[in-house]
């Protein structure tokens, strides 16, 4: 027997439930009392179900109505008929067992007892090719499909216009369970996702007389039937079986972002759909069949769409193991619950069947060997990782992965040629160091010969040449320096006593070009170091102009590809990726891309250096886990090559790692790297020093993140005066440093303190970067967070408005999918709930990744915050059960202790609602 036979089974489970003398067999649908049958109709037959599924509660009427009459109006005597037939069934005439609640609805009131049997899959019907559809005299049956052996699904065909649908039917309460729970997932995405989504389309249903259907449109072939037309999965070229994946992956993906999991994703539960006309590696429609086990991650999305929700069965009694043994996660067969990574699972092991060409193979061990691209097998190690941790947190990433998959095969080469490059650097300075006793032999054998005494000749000739360039443009750049800017501040030559050197500037910068007309190095070298001063400033419209002249009037001196030329764009580079302005990063991109390729094949250090850091610069808001080898990169070539990078720039490099490396949870090393940069930048510069003042606020926010909250308040105290005095009260140093005290503050619950705080830099912001910019938006969200905590419903109403305007912000500006879009929809979900509305914020918690907010936070264990924000909205809508589970996954004993004072007395609160 080959895989796949095995994978789809011989048998499935079912229940049988039993209660005083009586059982029920959900899968033969019989009712016996005393070991004997008794007949049972349909809809009492329903009703049981229900009501074992839910023992020892009472359940609405309104709930049993939807469930057993779904999507029809039915009278209230029609429930009432329904249990006097079970109840007669069950020889309940005095109501024990099926007792009624007044007003409410109705309760099983004996003690249950649950066993799962294994069956055999006979066919379920005996229908045969060209029979009418039953109920469907018009439709004809054509061919069974699946492989199960249960004759339950069929391509039918209209008699008179050819059209085929799909005819999925069942009879007996376990599958029409399924059935009813496909439909509510259908008109769910449907209304979430629109209604051509990547799901098979169900047209019609019928759950009142078996046998019981569901109608689809025809989606097409699975993957299985696919392949083998084709002949056989090997057969298909490569980059159209990629091209598979990544439909498939970018279709789970919505169904995912809907709050919908699959359950059993598998090649025959996926249909594709040929598109005529067309020949590219596109020219097909991915659909997701079967979700008669599918799951929505919170009920609260049927009440949302104004859907029937699917009944909810109690802790420890499934249905069946979630999906097909094959394409089924490990942490489920331990009894845990099904989650997106669960699905991702099943994905990543369609991906490697995909890419090796055979959908008979599993991950055994050895499966490395197969896949040649180390790219690939990276993607399906992390999709389908046997931990759920590791494994890759959404399938939206994965799809992402594919989609720029040759891109990410250039940026591997890159980064393979630049540790070349690197290997390069530190063998010529290996050369350079052997070569150097030779050339001391050298200098004192002076007067040896004529040829030492030419060689040395035309050294010197060219040494007084350059010596003769580089004074005259020492001189020209003092002599600006002196009359042009110094000059204008002085009240002999301003135009006004009150101008600044900052207005000497401007208004100097636009005389350079004219001034050095004939000397544009100069002119760039001028260009370049105020644009480098306004960087520091946070200037960034004006740095970016000067930046622009200096490029220019590199390439006018004809020195564009000098290491001069490439440091300034990268510097360039580097402010427009620091700027975080619209369209900003997109710029850096572009220009960081096209100085690497330019830099192919040259090994000085110091354009490499300056490459490393652009690149982590680059990849700082979007993935730290991108950013941190760059930064390293650039800290391990000023290490190698101290005489080829100043001093300055080597301390500088180590001051970013150490940030990165706060930022993924290493703050405990990233303080004692920050200590020596600190002391290093006090000895070279003073306390003072822009420098040094950025060093220290590292530091104080590393401290931070080590939870020594009194002393990064005590720090910022101490040290803000001189920030403002130095750099000024808006300077972004001056307001990130205020903003390490702000979360001090929010942390030890000293709200209004930390919201003065969070409002003094939002003035700041605006006042600099403008209304809309990505830091004054950030800004509100600091706003939210801490004013959504107080105790003042006026103070939460003006939290709630600062997170609201700042989501309407951030997703017109950067996009719905940004990092900081999801942390604004975050605080609004933490305002919903202070002001009661727990549905309103679950709708708010969905589709936040939260991998890539503990990334964001540096904090690994961030998804703690959010399942506690869950389980507190899932109590308020009455959940118990799943604020329970979201709550223990909170409070594991091997997580490290929560020093959030808020966050441990809500555990505390909440756990003591759940005990009530």
């Amino acid at each position: 027997m080959n895989v796949m036979e095995r994978s789809s089974g011989s048998g499935r489970r079912r229940r049988r439930w039993s209660f005083g003398q009586a059982s029920f067999d959900e899968g033969s649908w019989s009712l016996r009392i005393n070991g004997a049958v008794v007949p049972l109709e349909a809809k009492p037959s329903e009703l049981l179900l229900e009501l074992l599924l839910r023992p020892g509660e009472a359940v609405l009427k309104e709930e049993l109505l939807d469930a057993v009459w779904p999507g029809v109006t039915v009278a209230d005597a029609s429930l009432s008929v329904a249990v006097s037939k079970l109840r007669k069934a069950l020889g309940d005439e005095t109501g024990t067992i099926i007792r009624t609640i007044p007003r409410i609805g109705y309760m099983l009131a004996a003690p249950i007892s649950v066993e799962s049997l294994e069956a055999p899959l006979a066919p379920r019907f005996a229908f045969a090719p060209g029979e009418n559809v039953p109920g469907r005299s018009q439709w004809e049956l054509v061919e069974v499909l699946g492989a199960t052996g249960a004759n339950d699904v069929w391509r039918a065909r209209q008699r008179k216009t050819g059209q085929t649908r799909v005819f999925k039917f069942a009879d007996a309460p376990d599958r029409l369970r399924s059935l009813k729970r496909e439909a509510s997932l259908f008109r769910l995405l449907s209304e979430a996702i629109g209604e051509d989504g990547p799901f098979a389309q169900l047209l019609e249903w019928n759950f009142e007389t078996a046998p019981y259907f569901l109608e689809s449109r025809d989606g097409g072939r699975n993957l299985l039937g696919w392949a083998e037309a084709q002949g056989g999965l090997s057969e298909i070229a490569l980059t159209r079986r990629l091209a598979v994946a990544r439909a498939v992956a970018h279709a789970l993906a919505q169904v995912h972002d809907a709050g919908v999991l699959h359950k059993d994703l598998k090649p025959a539960n996926i249909l594709i759909e040929d598109r005529p006309g067309s020949d590219g590696d596109t020219d097909f429609r991915i659909r997701l069949a079967d979700f008669g086990d599918g799951q929505v991650v919170d009920a609260a999305l049927f009440d949302a769409y104004a859907i029937t929700g699917l009944p909810i069965e109690p802790p420890g009694v499934s249905s069946s193991p979630a999906g097909t043994a094959l394409y089924r996660a490990p942490e489920l067969a331990g009894g845990a619950l099904p989650t997106a990574r669960s699905d991702i699972y099943a994905l990543g092991l369609i991906l490697y069947q995909l890419v090796v060409g055979d959908f008979r193979r599993t991950l055994a061990p050895g499966w490395e060997q197969d896949v040649a691209d180390p790219l690939l097998r990276q993607d399906i190690a992390d999709a389908a990782a046997g931990d759920a941790a590791q494994r890759i947190a959404s399938a939206s990433e994965l799809a992402d992965r594919l989609d720029r998959l040759e891109e990410r095969r250039a940026e591997a080469a890159a980064a393979t040629e630049a540790e070349a490059r690197l290997r390069a650097l530190k063998d010529e300075a290996d050369r350079r160091r052997q070569r150097r006793p030779w050339a001391l032999a050298v200098a004192t054998a002076a007067g040896l010969g004529l040829l030492a005494t030419t060689a040395s000749t035309i050294v010197a000739l060219r040494q007084r040449d350059e010596a003769r360039h580089q004074e005259a443009i020492a001189r020209a750049s003092y002599g600006f320096l002196a009359d042009d800017l110094i000059g204008r501040v002085d009240p002999a030559h301003a135009d006004g006593a009150e101008e600044t050197l900052s207005h000497a500037v401007r208004r100097a910068v636009a005389e350079i070009d004219t001034r050095f007309a004939t000397s544009p190095l100069v002119a760039a070298r001028l260009h370049n170091s105020i644009a480098l001063a306004y960087k520091q400033r946070s200037e960034w419209d004006a740095s970016r102009e000067s930046f622009t002249k200096a490029v220019r009037a590199y390439s006018a001196a004809d020195a564009e590809h000098s290491d001069e030329a490439v440091i300034a764009r990268l510097d360039f580079a580097q402010m427009e990726a620091g700027s975080l302005q619209p369209g900003a990063l997109e710029r850096a991109r572009a220009m960081i891309g096209k100085e690497r390729e330019a830099l192919k094949g040259r090994t000085t250090p110091r354009p490499q250096f300056k490459l490393a850091q652009a690149e982590a610069l680059l990849e700082w808001t979007n993935d730290i886990k991108l950013a941190e080898p760059a930064f390293a990169r650039a800290l391990a070539i000023a290490e190698q090559f101290p005489d080829a990078i100043p001093e300055l720039d080597a301390i500088v490099a180590r001051r970013q790692h150490a940030v990165a490396l706060t930022r993924i949870g290493r703050a405990a090393e990233a303080v004692e790297m920050l200590k020596t940069v600190v002391a290093e930048l006090e000895a070279m510069f003073g306390p003072d020093h822009p420098h040094t003042l950025r060093a220290r606020h590292a530091l104080v926010s590393a401290r931070g993140d080590m939870k020594d909250y009194a002393g990064v308040i005590a720090e910022v105290e101490a040290w803000l005066p001189r920030f403002e005095a130095r750099l000024g009260a808006d300077h972004e140093f001056t307001t990130q440093f205020r903003l390490a005290r702000y979360a001090a503050l929010g942390l030890t619950e000293r709200f209004r303190e930390a919201a003065a705080d969070a409002k003094h830099v939002w003035a700041s912001e605006a006042r600099r970067e403008g209304r809309g910019s990505y830091r004054e938006l950030g800004a509100r969200i600091d706003i939210a967070a801490v004013q959504c905590r107080d105790s003042d419903p006026a103070i939460r109403r003006e939290g709630m408005a600062h997170a609201r305007a700042a989501v309407d912000g951030i997703e017109r500006t950067f996009g719905a999918d940004y990092q900081l879009s999801q942390i604004a929809r975050f605080y609004v979900g933490e305002c919903l709930i202070a002001a009661g509305d727990p549905a309103g914020a679950m709708a708010a918690f969905a589709n936040i990744d939260p991998v890539h907010l503990a990334e964001w936070y540096g904090d690994l264990h961030w998804h703690r915050t959010l399942n506690l924000s869950r389980a507190e909205a899932a109590l308020g809508l009455g959940r118990r059960d799943e604020a329970r589970t979201l709550l223990a996954a909170v409070t594991r004993p091997e997580l490290p202790a929560i020093s959030d004072r808020y966050q441990v007395r809500r555990i505390e609160r909440l756990q003591k609602a759940l005990e009530d």
